[in-house]
């Protein structure tokens, strides 16, 4: 048997076929039977997207949706409906992206609106009260309700909205100037069950909050908000859920001169604090980084967590660093559960820097302030000051540490600037070993380091995240 074999010379070489430029499709209205959204497309939502009559909308991995405005109080969001469900899974290789329409550089918050699910899980508002915050102009025939239908504060907490993973939301949120303190955040959650599934999200350049919680018990891991204009993590109305694995770094040139800033701001129900299902979060290795002592518009960044309204919580294996005040307890519901143990903060770490201004947000003539530890601001009946809180956080028994700078928190400090992260590993300067309560069931994976980041192997490091949202090309020509 003979063989012949043919050399070719590097100019016989076949040059592969160039990627075709993906087609756009426009993206708007009820969605009211199953649908998938193909990574071979690029879809362009400039309007409300309704998922509704129980269907199912799925993403495929790998696919980009544009988001781009209308008005400017009313821009691209997508609404999963009490009932229907997203199933956005993607993965670490192959994210989904939710984006801005507009060029490289020339992006920025608020750009379009956001994600919300909406569930039937339990909620402390009233039903007439169970009002998506931040839409105008809404398709009247949606029904945008959430909870329990009948009006009862139990609901489903098994609820299931559908899958968000690996997933990517930049330059969202859009704060309405008519409506006070009414928003579309980065990913808005209401009344979300824990049979929803949620992990590896990040949510940059918000303009309102990246994720919000009202009501609910739904569970996460991996969450990161970067460059976020107000809050990084805001939970009320009753939520119940777990976070683990979660990251805020925030950009020192972006913050919310209205309400002020915050890594976590977590209350009951304004107005009525005592109000049930009390807000609950269980939390471990969360990392919240502010931009230390920032000036210019940073200048309205307040707590690393501000638990007010009634509120109560547990955490543990965390680090607040980089604000004006590590964490501000106010209410006096809030504050006696904390004096009571009920609420707990143990084995974090705690550092402060830079001075919050003025702001009416604080309460009735409140000064500047910081850097300082603890606050209790006057708000909601509170009765304690902040070396009350303090003594009650920095007990022998909690094992929490206060520490001066950033640098002593990290071994490389995290920054941000000009829409670009750098030292993103989040390792800690020296190691803490983490320690887990009863209140940690088996949804926690009981790791043995403080911090959202594991140092010997950083999942912020990772493909599917991306630290320079405003360089990114996502449309070919």
């Amino acid at each position: 048997m003979a063989t012949t074999f043919v050399a070719c010379k590097d100019d016989d070489k076949v040059n592969p076929t160039p990627e075709k430029p993906k087609s756009t499709v426009e993206l708007k209205g009820k969605i009211s039977a199953n649908r998938t959204l193909s990574k071979d497309t690029i879809y362009l939502m400039k309007e409300y997207v309704y998922v509704v009559n129980n269907a199912t909308l799925t993403i495929e991995p790998g696919t980009t949706i544009l988001g781009g405005t209308v008005t400017t109080t009313t821009g691209g969001t997508l609404i999963i409906t009490a009932g229907a469900k997203l199933i956005a899974k993607g993965t670490a290789d192959a994210p989904i992206v939710f984006t801005s329409a507009k060029a490289p550089g020339a992006r920025k918050k608020g750009d379009w609106g956001g994600i919300i699910l909406l569930g039937k899980a339990s909620t402390n508002r009233a039903i007439d009260k169970r009002n998506v915050e931040g839409l105008q102009e809404v398709d009247a025939t949606v029904s945008l309700t959430y909870g329990n239908p009948t009006g009862a504060a139990q609901g489903d907490d098994n609820d299931n909205s559908g899958v968000l993973q690996y997933v990517r939301v930049e330059f969202g949120g859009i704060a309405l100037s008519s409506t006070p303190d009414s928003e579309v955040n980065g990913v808005t959650f209401y009344a979300v069950g824990a049979g929803t599934t949620v992990d590896h999200v990040q949510v940059s350049y918000s303009g309102d909050d990246a994720f919000e919680w009202f009501g609910g018990n739904v569970n996460c891991k991996y969450l990161v908000a970067y460059g976020t204009l107000d809050d990084n993590f805001d939970m009320d109305s009753g939520f119940k859920g777990k976070l683990q694995f979660c990251v805020a770094l925030l950009d020192p040139a972006v913050s919310d001169v209205v309400s002020l800033s915050n890594g976590l701001e977590v209350d009951n129900l304004n107005g009525a604090n005592t109000s049930t299902p009390f807000t609950h979060p269980i939390i471990s290795n969360l990392t919240i980084v502010g931009p230390g002592a920032a000036t210019g518009n940073g200048d309205y960044f307040y707590a690393g967590a501000r638990w007010r309204r009634g509120t109560t919580f547990t955490v543990a294996n965390s680090v607040f660093s980089g604000y004006p005040v590590a964490n501000d307890v106010e209410s006096k519901i809030a504050q006696d559960s904390l004096a009571a143990g009920n609420s707990k903060i143990t084995n974090s770490i705690f550092q402060v820097g830079g001075v919050s201004p003025i702001s009416s947000a604080r309460g009735a003539g409140a000064a500047a302030i910081g850097p300082v530890f603890f606050d209790a601001d006057t708000k909601d009946a509170s009765y304690l000051n902040g070396t009350a809180i303090l003594n009650l956080i920095m007990t022998t028994a909690s094992k929490n540490d206060t520490l001066k700078t950033l640098g002593d928190v990290f071994a490389k400090v995290p920054a941000a600037a000009s829409y670009k992260a750098t030292n993103t590993e989040f390792a800690l300067k020296t190691a803490k070993t983490a320690v887990f309560g009863t209140e940690f069931d088996s949804f926690f994976d009981k790791v043995n380091y403080v911090g959202a980041v594991d140092p010997a192997n950083p999942w912020t490091k990772q493909s599917w995240i991306n630290w320079s949202p405003n360089e990114t090309v996502y449309v070919k020509e």
